[in-house]
């Protein structure tokens, strides 16, 4: 007799949480269809990343990851749906990785912070092409897109409590602007970098580096953010 595969109910609220964040049409409940789901995902991520967005289908797809294409429609409405689980898996990873790195960096003095969070994208974008691909394409929905500015305000805003309680900043409205303009431009640079070399163009990458920290002693170094009444506290 053939031996039919059984969900796992330990696993049942991982993998509901699984199905929600990917944004499937329906959980797999089978390990055998979780592990399809997974290499449905891992085949779009290498397509994505040796051939870029436009030259992915489906069909190449469901081809790469040795799944029937029916099998992928029962778990997304199409490419798009498939790009975006992509996306979404990377983004999520990486603002674990911020906020961990962010945590550990709350006593550091801001040009190490700006190192640290620098380090992680460019590992990011060396680790994951695929989701540089979709990035550099602009493939993201207004989901991701948010998703994305809560990660950029997230870094921006502690950049700002360490440059409030290290170097006496007055906290304004002036000085959040330019701390979320200094995330902003650093991740554009790193995207330029990455745009024609798979590990970053090393002089790019260079430059990114020391605009970043030459805009940041500027707003350091500026009078008009200096106070040494300035709180310590952010809210």
């Amino acid at each position: 007799m053939e031996r039919t595969e059984t969900a796992n109910p330990m696993t049942s609220d991982a993998m509901t949480q699984r199905t929600a964040s990917l944004g499937l049409r329906k959980a797999p409940q089978q390990a055998r269809s979780r592990a399809r789901v997974e290499a449905i995902l891992a085949a779009a991520d290498r397509l994505l990343a040796t051939e870029g967005v436009e030259a992915v289908t489906t069909r190449r797809i469901a081809a790469d990851a040795e799944v029937p294409v029916g099998t992928l429609y029962q778990f997304f409405d199409d490419k798009d749906a498939v790009l975006a689980a992509v996306a979404r898996h990377h983004m999520e990873r990486h603002s674990a990785a911020m906020r961990a790195i962010l945590h550990d960096a709350r006593g550091a003095r801001w040009f190490d912070l700006v190192n640290l969070v620098f380090d992680r994208y460019v590992e990011l974008y060396r680790q994951h092409p695929g989701y540089l691909a979709i990035r550099a394409g602009r493939y993201l929905s207004r989901e991701l897109l948010q998703l994305d500015e809560d990660n950029n305000a997230m870094v921006a805003h502690q950049l700002r409590r360490i440059l409030v309680a290290q170097e006496r900043l007055v906290d304004s409205e002036e000085l959040a602007v330019a701390c979320r303009a200094g995330v902003c431009a650093s991740e554009a640079l790193l995207q330029l970098a990455f745009r024609n070399a798979p590990d970053g163009d090393p002089v790019i990458l260079t430059e990114a580096r020391r605009i970043q920290r030459l805009y940041l002693a500027d707003i350091v170094a500026d009078p008009r953010h200096r106070s040494p009444a300035a709180s310590i506290d952010v809210q």
